[in-house]
């Protein structure tokens, strides 16, 4: 067996370098990737990027060149107000919905459907990866369940935190889950992912935010998954 595990920036796998003794494989399509293994499944560790459109690139890059099983996505995000999140829980996707594709009804808002072009906004996880990655992290930490939220561009205030989660009843907003979704669609493949809440959406003062913390749990829940389906 085979698995992807990817993220936007090399500092979001570094547990799982270590972890998985991990070592460099080369580049795709200018994205440094690794193999390291659980028993007897191979893992590639992959960095996509920041944002949805240098993650779907790199995301189809690595899928094509080097097939596999699955693919995971980790790192943090902003939890949404009203979550029930906290900095330093755990977060496992059930789907991803891209905020501003569509008709703008406001900023960062829109509806795929106003368009009538068949755009598909919302894409679900696999629901037998979801199931495992949340057993996972709950044997860890605090987690919580449910739809994430991929935007281009994150929330600037609170109160455009707060018309999202009205909006799309989401968790967390991050900048990359939405291409792997749908990366695992159109390869045909079960995707996954699990995010560390490193801070409040909306709020823009980095010291209440914990990037380090919500990384670490992220990649934790991850390890703990791979062993405990290897």
């Amino acid at each position: 067996m085979s698995r992807w595990i990817v993220a936007s920036c090399e500092a979001e796998l570094t547990q799982l370098k270590t972890e998985l003794d991990a070592g460099p494989a080369g580049t795709i399509a200018s994205n440094p990737y690794l193999v390291g293994h659980v028993r007897d499944t191979v893992v590639y560790l992959g960095v996509v990027g920041v944002g949805v459109v240098s993650a779907a690139v790199a995301l189809a890059a690595f899928l094509a060149t080097v097939p596999a099983d699955s693919a995971i996505m980790v790192g943090s995000a902003g939890a949404l107000p009203d979550s029930g999140l906290e900095v330093g829980d755990v977060a496992v996707a059930s789907s991803e919905t891209l905020a501003e594709l569509g008709l703008c009804s406001g900023r960062g808002v829109a509806d795929a459907n106003a368009l009538n072009l068949g755009l598909e906004q919302t894409v679900a996880l696999d629901a037998r990866l979801f199931e495992g990655l949340l057993a996972a992290a709950g044997e860890l930490s605090r987690a919580r369940s449910g739809p994430f939220l991929s935007v281009v561009g994150v929330s600037d205030s609170v109160a455009q935190a707060k018309e999202r989660r009205d909006r799309f009843a989401a968790l967390v907003e991050n900048m990359e889950g939405y291409a792997l979704a749908l990366a695992g669609r159109r390869f045909g493949i079960p995707v996954g992912e699990v995010r560390g809440v490193s801070n409040v959406a909306g709020v823009r003062n980095k010291a209440a935010w914990n990037l380090d913390l919500a990384n670490r749990q992220a990649q934790a829940a991850a390890v703990h998954f791979l062993r405990r389906e290897a």
